[in-house]
């Protein structure tokens, strides 16, 4: 089976990965604000969230550089 996947698949896969993170820890900040979780989990969750955000952004420079 051989099955070519365009560049622009690729980048739109990496940006709808990146909005979900980011609607993620916008929910996160809300919950933490209204006091139904526990803040030190959330913003865990937040940080690593931030961390992965930042390296699908690097890989989709990378992409595009191709």
């Amino acid at each position: 089976m051989n099955r070519q996947v365009e560049l622009k698949d690729v980048v739109r896969i990496i940006d709808e990965k990146i909005e979900f993170l980011n609607q993620q820890n916008g929910v996160g900040a809300l919950m933490a604000l209204a006091g139904w979780a526990n803040s030190d989990k959330l913003n865990t969750v937040i940080d690593s969230n931030k961390i992965v955000i930042k390296e699908l952004t690097d890989l989709r420079m990378k992409v595009l550089e191709l």
